[in-house]
């Protein structure tokens, strides 16, 4: 809900802080074995940024400030200032000019013009072309999802509110009720009078604000509060089953749940399917969840399946999720990164910097 746009919000804050490092090359020499494959996975090596294939053979060289991961065909560069695209060639088909940039999604990218440090930075949209489709003037913005909305912050008056933005570029600012999250499954959580509910892709409301607390949906269903209940719900509103804990999103069928103060995960029945033994668990994502050992045991990261079993041992710091077929972890006592599969294997290992 508002939390994880506060937490997208850091993270792109993150991706910025990453263009300050020094150097502004043109473009990378790309080496293309007989066997190259569109699968390219971004490494840093001595501060600069290159390009992997699954075998861990440089087909991209580092030469880049920053170089984000391929979506849609094309991926985030920076020379050190300002960001643009390039595609699996290297071929620069986005120049670098905007000051911030997302991956793309939907066809679609947000991107920022405008100088952080004045306060005079705004994002917009463009295609996968270049070509601007929304202009730069909201103070925030996600991507675009499959419905054809992007949730945008935006001055009114000497408030920020937030709102929605089509391809068109047509903006929905609600009148009578505040958005609380992106459209997901179809479906936009929002708050009225202290009361939580949902809206369509027309802005119309599709289940009546009712819930003291309430979760987005996703794989058709959602957490609700009412009435001292908790509730598995669909997206007429119905009740589906009784929640004994609250939980997150859905997705590979499961969601995660906290119950004295560890973390598991129950199915749509609101059964717990994989018993609550971590610190900290997050979704799943293509079959494999992230989750943290006590801290007793190290307090380090890992991922297991759909059945709760190990998958890729809990020795990180810090991992990302496998929003592809691969992901990266980091060991903060060796300031050493790993470039995993999803049986965890290692395709690819180097030192990170912090500046």
């Amino acid at each position: 809900m508002c939390k994880r746009i506060l937490v997208l919000f850091c993270l792109l804050a993150a991706i910025l802080a990453l263009g300050s490092c020094s150097g502004k090359p043109n473009t990378g020499d790309t080496v293309l074995p007989q066997d190259f494959s569109d699968t390219l996975l971004p490494f840093e090596a001595d501060g600069k940024w290159g390009y992997i294939n699954p075998k861990g053979e440089v087909i991209i060289e580092p030469v880049y400030a920053y170089a984000g991961y391929f979506s849609e065909g094309l991926a985030i560069i920076s020379d050190g200032e300002l960001y643009g695209y390039i595609n699996t060639r290297n071929q620069v088909v986005i120049p670098p000019r905007y000051t911030g940039a997302g991956e793309f999604a939907n066809g679609c990218a947000a991107v920022c013009t405008g100088d952080w440090q004045t306060g005079a930075a705004l994002w917009g949209f463009i295609d996968t072309t270049g070509k601007e489709i929304v202009s730069p003037r909201f103070l925030y913005a996600e991507n675009f999802t499959p419905e054809g909305r992007a949730l945008v912050w935006t001055e009114q008056g000497e408030e920020v509110v937030k709102g929605f933005v089509n391809t068109s570029g047509e903006v929905f600012i609600p009148g009578g009720f505040e958005i609380c999250s992106g459209f997901s499954d179809g479906l936009a959580l929002i708050r009225q009078n202290d009361l939580f509910g949902y809206i369509n892709v027309d802005y119309d409301i599709a289940i009546a604000p009712q819930y003291e607390f309430a979760g987005d949906f996703g794989e058709g269903v959602a957490y609700g509060e009412k009435d001292g209940g908790k509730y598995i719900i669909d997206k007429s509103g119905n009740i589906l089953a009784p929640a004994e804990h609250v939980f997150g999103t859905f997705s590979d069928g499961l969601a995660a749940i906290v119950k004295d103060n560890l973390y598991g995960y129950i199915n749509k029945e609101g059964k717990v399917v994989i018993e609550p033994r971590f610190t900290w668990a997050k979704d799943f994502c293509n079959g494999l969840a992230a989750v943290q050992t006590k801290m007793d045991a190290g307090g380090k990261w890992g991922f297991i399946n759909t059945a709760g079993d190990i998958v890729i041992d809990a020795v990180y710091d810090e991992v990302e999720d496998f929003t592809k077929d691969y992901t990266r972890a980091y060991r903060y006592d060796s300031l050493k990164y790993f470039i995993l599969d999803k049986t965890g294997k290692i395709i690819y290992s180097g030192r990170y910097s912090i500046e």
